[in-house]
């Protein structure tokens, strides 16, 4: 789908405040020169923008304020498969916020958070992907400030464990039976 300045200024617009009202958007909102959209046409191109695909109103997350930390894992696999494998086991893991697919020396990048650094070191050593078959190897790098983006599209609160996906099952997974873990579904 192509964008039109329309869609461009209520994108921009919806960045600033995501809570901005119709009616404050119809103030600032042209269709040409000073000729500004009715909240009506507005209402429509969101809704049309978030049929497509494009824009997804929503809570984020700044885990700055939260004192969370966030780490990101490089992996190189063995074949496309086992990339597919992982995608799948991890795409909605509650403490991922990134897992993209790269070129070069690494096939996946994931990125995760946690409370403190404990909590993504546990992840790393247990219930991170880095165990998983067909992983030839793997980095690890902790960040000290995540600045960009401020705010994360996370569900850190919905107590719902993946664990059926990712097939690390907390009951029986060490920290979790030390109680040095809650399990990813209770941050």
């Amino acid at each position: 789908m192509q964008l039109d300045g329309i869609d461009k200024q209520i994108l921009k617009a919806l960045f600033n405040n995501g809570r901005e009202s119709l009616t404050n958007l119809e103030k600032i909102i042209f269709k040409s020169g000073t000729e500004t959209m009715s909240h009506t046409g507005i209402a429509k191109r969101i809704t049309k923008l978030e049929d497509k695909g494009i824009l997804k109103v929503q809570a984020n997350t700044n885990i700055k304020k939260l004192q969370y930390k966030a780490a990101f894992i490089l992996m190189e696999m063995s074949n496309y498969e086992e990339v597919q494998n992982v995608i799948k086991a991890y795409e909605d893991c509650p403490r991922v916020f990134m897992l993209a697919h790269v070129t070069g020396q690494y096939n996946l990048i994931l990125g995760i958070i946690g409370q403190n650094v404990d909590v993504l070191d546990r992840y790393l050593n247990y219930c991170g992907p880095t165990n998983k078959k067909g992983i030839l190897h793997s980095a690890s790098i902790f960040a000290s400030d995540l600045i960009l983006p401020k705010y994360l599209p996370l569900n850190l609160f919905s107590q719902e464990s993946q664990e059926s996906k990712c097939g690390n099952i907390c009951k029986n997974c060490a920290a979790y039976l030390d109680a040095k873990c809650t399990g990813c579904g209770n941050f």
